[in-house]
């Protein structure tokens, strides 16, 4: 069956995975940035898990995140700030920036792509 979009599997906590191909089969869940661990925290989990688009702003380290709520949020990586409403240390859309980042899927925070 022609499925548009990636495709998704439903979650026990009624969340959304991503479920991620290479080459025709499942990636390696330890090769993969947003593969979920037992030891990750809340917060993490939902970086991961969500449907979150990160774009680079500005330098230095500042990314826009369109979040699944339509919401767009400024995240400051390098003074650890987000313009959610979120009160926690690190809320997900700054957890999610950062592993964007590591992943090397948006440019650095000085606004340099990733080396290739």
């Amino acid at each position: 069956m022609h499925v548009d979009g990636e495709p998704r599997q439903a979650v026990p906590d009624g969340g959304v995975m991503q479920v991620r191909f290479d080459n025709g089969s499942v990636t390696d869940p330890a090769a993969d940035p947003f593969a979920v661990h037992s030891e990750d925290e809340p917060r993490t989990k939902r970086a991961k898990r969500e449907d979150i688009d990160v774009s680079f702003l500005a330098k230095p380290g500042r990314y826009e995140v369109h979040s699944a709520s339509d919401s767009r949020y400024e995240v400051d990586v390098l003074e650890e700030t987000c313009s959610c409403p979120d009160v926690a240390e690190r809320c997900k859309h700054l957890r999610r920036v950062d592993i964007e980042i590591n992943a090397e899927r948006v440019p650095r925070p000085d606004g340099k792509l990733p080396d290739a």
